[in-house]
């Protein structure tokens, strides 16, 4: 089935449609009236580019800090990762360290690119609107594409700074960008464009890649769920797990290996629910890549050793909360404290690689080996990860740890074919391997919450062990023909009577399903424990890494500043509580 590519040349395309602010207008490269878009071909291109805003990518923003996966803002923040040091992406380690301004170039940038997006949105429907070749059902579909698109933009927004403006196609016609202000919660109008995207949509599509019916379902239901609607999300994503089906018509289900869904060779699977498109062998020079990922996958350009320079480091904190307890079960107390780190699991910080190292040798998580590489253990087919010399050395260690991100990361069977091209972009590894936004398992996810934020316990272990069931029959990592590690996972075959151990439960397998995939930040936000769990989390980890030493995560943290360069340009933005 043909997959929606993002050709540079078409997301870029420009039209001039009364733009008058810089965070809310596409650059232009030439000169096009917005009227030569009123056709169908025309909206098509347009929702080709507003689709490659996902990735990140466009002429208003930079590589990592408007990567598609928001690994800046979602696990670099979150106890979940490490920068790798403050002298490699100084924005990044601001972030990290809770110490971002309204003047922190990385927020103009974020800001900027969810606001292409949303401009990109808007073209297109005015597009839609007014094009004098499309049919009723053709025009609805488009619009229904782009509202959700609209609605994606906003929500990113929303959760980075919660006060934020909506930029609708009347805004656009009007020129009133003057009387925009982010003192209105937004949330009402995201859910109507979903609700329309919904209620419009197809349930399958031509192109692998575009959104349909249920997708809009589930981002609605992400809605309900950030803030705080259980019976409004409940109803709905039962709905979705009874019925929903990915683009090409297939129901939604997990995948048999937790791994293909982090495999170029089998993305677009029956677990995929919205994923940004990436790819390498499109012609276009990588940008269509992953490039806010570049410095966190393989890369060959500067010699034969693939592994130089890495960001987004795991820290020793996610990586012992893979620990499993003598039943298989993650490591929490009766009320469903995570304990697991309470000891640190035996790793290879400051031990050179030419030295004798024995692996943890605990039960541990089978997913561990699928999104962390660690020493001793293989690192997808890339061979055996040997320590610091793919970790940057001793040095490289000192400043982000002993671990390895691999989710976005592609075979190296695949290098120079489906996976990535090492020359690509200037010499950044192009990886293309497809990014979630969201996943079946994250609905299932969301759905065992709600059961127990509602009170039906068993519902929500049902949930929970539909997910870890597939970790107990997942493909093991293997070194040789043996297991690489002492794998032993199990279900939850106790009944739960505690709500609190329940809700502690569902968020610790969240937790371990969706490590490094840029959403635990704001999970943490929106349950309301971050400040109490960061603070916790850095008072651990600065003992075991030295550009930590001295972090809190302060009131104001929960959300990040508006950028001064745009209350400079609307003085109706009014800052965030604290900055």
């Amino acid at each position: 089935m043909k997959r929606i590519f993002y050709f540079i040349t078409v997301a870029l395309a420009v039209i001039t449609a009364g733009c008058h602010k810089s965070f809310l207008s596409v650059p232009p490269q030439g000169q096009q009236s917005i009227e030569a878009y009123y056709n169908y071909t025309g909206v098509q291109n347009l929702l080709t580019g507003t689709y490659h805003d996902l990735t990140g990518i466009s002429t208003n923003s930079g590589w990592w800090s408007t990567s598609g996966t928001y690994w800046v803002y979602g696990d670099v923040t979150a106890g979940d990762a490490f920068t790798g040091g403050p002298n490699t992406l100084p924005d990044v380690s601001t972030i990290e360290q809770f110490e971002v301004s309204p003047f922190t170039g990385y927020m103009d940038d974020q800001w900027t690119t969810d606001y292409d997006g949303v401009s990109r949105a808007n073209n297109t429907i005015i597009a839609a609107e007014n094009a004098t070749d499309m049919s009723d059902q053709q025009r609805t579909e488009a619009l229904a594409e782009a509202r959700f698109l609209r609605a994606h933009y906003h929500f990113n927004a929303k959760i980075m700074w919660n006060n934020v403006p909506w930029v609708d196609e009347a805004v656009v016609k009007t020129g009133n960008y003057s009387t925009l202000s982010n003192t209105v919660d937004i949330w009402p109008l995201i859910e109507a464009d979903l609700q329309f995207a919904y209620d419009s949509l197809p349930e399958q599509q031509s192109q692998v890649g575009r959104v349909n019916k249920w997708a809009a379902a589930c981002y609605l239901a992400k809605c309900y769920m950030f803030q705080a609607k259980y019976d409004s999300a409940l109803t709905l994503l039962n709905t979705i797990i009874a019925q929903g089906k990915n683009s090409a018509g297939v129901a939604y289900d997990l995948n048999s290996c937790f791994h293909d869904n982090f495999d170029a060779a089998t993305e677009n699977s029956k677990e995929a629910v919205f994923q940004i498109q990436f790819s390498v062998d499109d012609n276009s020079y990588g940008y269509n890549s992953d490039l806010g990922e570049t410095g966190n996958v393989p890369n060959l350009f500067y010699g034969p050793d693939p592994f130089y320079g890495y960001w987004k480091r795991p820290t020793f904190n996610l990586v012992n909360a893979f620990k499993t307890d003598v039943n298989g079960l993650p490591m929490m107390d009766a009320s469903g404290k995570d304990t697991s780190n309470v000891t640190n699991m035996t790793n290879d910080m400051g031990i050179a690689s030419a030295d004798p190292f024995t692996p943890y040798a605990g039960t541990l998580d089978p997913r561990l080996d699928w999104s962390v590489g660690r020493r001793g253990i293989p690192y997808l087919d890339w061979g055996v990860d040997p320590g610091q010399d793919w970790a940057g050395g001793s040095s490289g260690q000192a400043i982000g740890g002993p671990y390895l991100p691999m989710k976005n990361v592609y075979m190296a069977s695949q290098d120079f074919g489906i996976g990535g091209n090492n020359f690509y972009a200037a010499g950044g590894a192009g990886s293309s391997v497809n990014y979630s936004i969201i996943r079946f398992a994250e609905v299932l996810l969301w759905a065992a919450e709600c059961e127990v934020e509602i009170g039906s316990l068993e519902n929500a272990r049902a949930l929970v062990n539909r997910v870890r069931t597939r970790t107990v029959n997942t493909c093991l990592v293997l070194n040789g023909a043996n297991p690489a590690a002492n794998y032993f996972v199990s279900i939850y075959n106790t009944p739960w009577t505690d709500q609190t151990f329940a809700r502690n439960a569902v968020r610790f397998e969240s937790r371990l399903e969706l490590a490094l995939e840029g959403h635990r930040f704001f999970d943490l936000v929106r349950w309301g424990i971050a400040a109490d769990y960061l603070n916790a989390y850095l008072q651990t980890e600065q003992t075991r890494i030295d550009h930590l030493k001295g972090v809190t995560f302060k009131a104001q943290n929960v959300y990040f500043p508006i950028p001064q360069k745009e209350i400079g340009l609307d003085h109706n933005l009014k800052q965030n509580p604290g900055y």
